[in-house]
């Protein structure tokens, strides 16, 4: 036992001299930083928040009853459901918190819990308590998750709390939500070039999604993964404020402790903490928030667009450009081609069947399509995966699946949406790939794209269900004419005629609403078969040709009335008031 006591109490004493370091030489740099005219707040030691005994006991009742699955009875983050989680719950025991306004190594604020717990941690299991406990219960049982600390005492008077980010203030350039008007473009450029010049991209990324270093691992051994910047609605510490780019300010201010994320406030300015902050934000497309799941509000309707004339098959040409539904920060080219839209689609883990999945590393896919009658369809999908599977056994892959017996669904039916079922069989278009001399280490060069080729074989498979997936005993038709990985994001074409001879092959009309669905395995993860990520069906449609000729007509035409019908009403009222001035109309002044 006095072994253990002095481990712990050396454990508390290098965190302390630690902190007191960083502080010692933070001060007299944050004290000299002027940031718009206006010289930094002075930071400040106080006491951190002591436990609030009296309400132990009612925060004991809420742990028991909402915590402990994840966080396990003594907090050590070792509950039943642990294993299954992506990432792991908190290990509260060494009094280590990553979302905080408290400098690196100090306890949080009773605020900074609150807020954590009311708002949820998205992109991991934390959901937002504040949608299911009262405020005092929230209160509550912060003061029990405080009480589960073993290493250090919220009481010791040498526990002391530095805010970090109380500086900050608002954003310099008085932007609001959506935050993507009124932020300059300079400021967004020279964010770009302090995130290279702090080599920011060894563990985010040239393009910020989180792809830099593979190897990394929390306090407690367990993998993780840096922050993909372009889904900034998966940012820890987003508290449903997801476009707000204090909330990257913050985190570049404090740090998040128990992971390989420093503090850089003393590498940084506070004008630079922000310009870094107004960069992360650009890459974020801006997309409604679903208040229920703090994820973007899918696009249940993917429209194909017509196009007359030649399908480029090529994912760099210019008509496979396609803007989302909101613009980003930046400027968008002009939609001169009729570009389709790039629609967001929302995986989650496949959880109903073998080894419980709760962790997909994808959990979206955006797609765009084209058609035509000669070429047939085209679909783009696109998803960020930030490392590529190496092992032949497991490759990394992507599925469209259809109702294999269209015409024979009546009104809204659809077969079950994870391999069809027995009455209503499912047509699959599979794609497995792994990346030609792929390392998941390779040199990132920030200013340079570096795309790996995809040595990539389809499938078209028929489901039946869980245990009846088997591929055609025919030939298929679907092929893969273009893909890459770069930077984090895979990139996949798909084409198929409308119409085949397959008797199992769905058969593909225009101007129709037809059920489509979404898979995606990660190699990495060892996912194959029915462990994956997966959508629910969504719904596609062929957009009809639009007759160029006949369109300019017919708005001529429709101007030309307008125009017309204009000046009729101008002629009538003038002829109106000059009769009233002539007498020829008497005004009726009778009263109502």
């Amino acid at each position: 036992m006095d072994n253990l006591k002095n481990i712990k109490w050396g454990f508390k004493m290098n965190i302390k001299i630690n902190a007191r370091k960083k502080l010692k030489f933070l001060l007299p740099v944050l004290f000299s930083t002027l940031f718009v005219g206006t010289a930094s707040a002075e930071l400040t030691e106080r006491p951190a928040d002591p436990i609030k005994t009296e309400l132990l006991e009612e925060g004991k009742k809420v742990y028991f009853k909402r915590c402990v699955w994840c966080h396990g009875v003594e907090g050590a983050g070792d509950g039943p459901s642990h294993d299954r989680l992506w990432t792991k719950p908190r290990n509260f025991t060494q009094g280590t918190f990553k979302i905080r306004w408290t400098n690196s190594g100090d306890l949080p604020r009773d605020e900074d819990l609150i807020k954590t717990l009311t708002h949820g941690l998205t992109g991991s299991a934390m959901p937002a308590w504040g949608d299911f406990l009262k405020k005092q219960e929230i209160e509550a049982v912060v003061q029990f998750v405080k009480s589960l600390v073993q290493d250090r005492d919220w009481s010791d008077e040498d526990e002391v709390i530095t805010d970090m980010v109380s500086d900050l203030g608002e954003n310099p350039w008085g932007a609001k939500e959506p935050y993507y008007e009124g932020i300059p473009q300079v400021d967004i450029d020279a964010g770009r070039e302090l995130m290279v010049k702090n080599k920011c991209f060894e563990c985010h990324g040239a393009d910020g999604r989180g792809d830099g270093n593979p190897t990394m691992k929390d306090d407690w051994g367990f993998p993780i993964h840096a922050a993909n910047w372009q889904q900034c609605w998966n940012f820890r510490g987003a508290r449903r404020d997801h476009y707000n780019p204090f909330n990257v300010a913050r985190t570049i201010s404090t740090g998040l402790n128990g992971t390989p994320m420093p503090n850089y406030a003393d590498k940084t300015t506070v004008e630079e903490r922000w310009q870094i902050a107004a960069f992360v934000n650009s890459l974020c497309p801006r997309k409604k928030i679903d208040k229920l799941t703090n994820k973007p509000v899918p696009d249940f309707l993917i429209s194909a667009e017509y196009t007359d004339g030649e399908i480029i098959p090529k994912i760099d040409d210019p008509m496979w450009v396609s803007p989302d539904d909101s613009p980003k920060i930046i400027d968008r080219a002009e939609d001169k081609l009729r570009n389709p839209r790039r629609n967001y689609i929302a995986l989650a883990g496949q959880i109903t069947r073998g080894e419980r999945n709760f962790k997909p590393k994808s959990d979206n896919i955006w797609v765009s399509a084209r058609w035509n009658k000669e070429q047939g369809l085209f679909y783009l999908l696109e998803y960020d995966l930030r490392f590529l599977s190496t092992d032949p056994e497991y490759p990394d892959g992507v599925a469209i699946q259809w109702p294999a017996k269209l015409q024979d669904l009546f009104g809204a039916e659809k077969p079950y949406f994870i391999y069809g079922d027995s009455k209503k069989p499912v047509d699959i278009w599979k794609a497995s790939f792994l990346a030609k001399n792929y390392k998941s280490t390779y040199d990132i060069k920030p200013n340079e794209k570096t795309p790996f080729e995809l040595d990539i074989s389809t499938q078209e498979l028929l489901g039946y269900g869980f245990d009846a997936v088997e591929e055609k005993d025919y030939e298929g038709q679907v092929k893969v004419v273009d893909s890459t990985f770069d930077r984090g994001r895979v990139k996949i074409m798909l084409q198929r005629a409308l119409t085949t001879d397959g008797e199992f092959d769905v058969q593909i009309p225009s101007e129709k609403f037809i059920p489509v669905s979404f898979m995606q395995w990660s190699g990495e993860d060892k996912e194959k078969a029915e462990h994956m990520a997966i959508s629910t069906w969504y719904y596609t449609i062929l957009k009809p040709p639009v007759d160029e000729k006949h369109m300019w007509t017919m708005s001529f035409m429709m101007g030309g009335i307008f125009v017309g019908l204009q000046g009729w009403l101008v002629w009538m009222t003038n002829r109106t008031r000059k009769m009233y001035a002539d007498g020829k109309v008497v005004q009726d002044e009778r009263p109502f």
